[in-house]
């Protein structure tokens, strides 16, 4: 797919932009499903290679057992979500944001899981705080909306413009693996998106999520886009999946 003059106009005015439709029905609900399984306890993360996070104890709700939060490094352990992202319309949509449309690698890629009344925030933050990409318009990230992002069960929040503010210097969280930007920020806009729906935005956006306390899970895969003219001191492009 090509994006419009008017659709990157919006990109590098807001540092975000939502595409629709990027998503298959039928490749939604194999998503639903494989990550279903892993919920539920019929299939196996660390089989598959997957690596788990777990909500905090103490989080939205008392659980009963602990609750996953995340699974990271799905593209690279198993062929169907490697198939998703390396299609088509996604990566047009990269090689446009990032100015290449050769040689992508993807970065790294978790599925943020979000549960009904355990999903708990992710503060507001920079990607580039974790990420380092050199120049920082080579990389992007794909949000993707696998079941419908709403304002109750947590969709993506963003502050227009907020990328060309460069990189701010970002503070630890005690006790969580978060990381926040000093200083207060105003000017958060939720935007909920529709599942097979995604959200492309800059490396530098601030863009934050709020807890699920409604009883629909709010799942999404976040995959990390880099050029291959990228520098990334973070992380060896032999630790990348190349993608074109």
């Amino acid at each position: 797919m090509t994006l419009t003059q008017a659709q990157l106009e919006a990109y590098e005015r807001d540092g975000y932009l939502v595409v629709e439709n990027l998503v298959s029905p039928q490749d939604l609900r194999t998503l639903r499903e494989r990550i279903d399984a892993i919920q539920e306890g019929r299939a196996s993360a660390q089989t598959s290679g997957f690596v788990t996070n777990f909500e905090p104890a103490g989080g939205t709700a008392v659980a009963a057992k602990p609750v996953l939060r995340k699974l990271s490094e799905l593209a690279v352990h198993d062929e169907f979500f490697r198939s998703i992202a390396s299609s088509q319309g996604i990566l047009d949509c990269v090689a446009q944001l990032t100015g290449r449309a050769e040689r992508i690698h993807l970065y790294s890629d978790q599925a943020f899981l979000k549960p009904a009344f355990h999903g708990t925030e992710k503060p507001l933050h920079q990607d580039n705080s974790y990420f380092r990409v050199e120049p920082m318009h080579f990389g992007v990230t794909c949000w993707m909306a696998i079941d419908d992002a709403t304002v109750e069960n947590g969709c993506m929040n963003y502050i227009p413009g907020s990328h060309k503010l460069g990189l701010i210097p970002h503070r630890a969280i005690k006790d969580t693996p978060h990381l926040t930007p000093d200083g207060q920020f105003g000017g958060e806009r939720p935007v909920p998106i529709p599942a097979g729906a995604c959200i492309f935005h800059h490396l530098l956006v601030l863009h934050s999520s709020k807890a699920n306390n409604s009883p629909n899970s709010r799942r999404a895969w976040a995959l990390h886009y880099v050029n291959g003219a990228a520098q990334c001191p973070v992380r060896d492009y032999a630790q990348m999946l190349p993608v074109r």
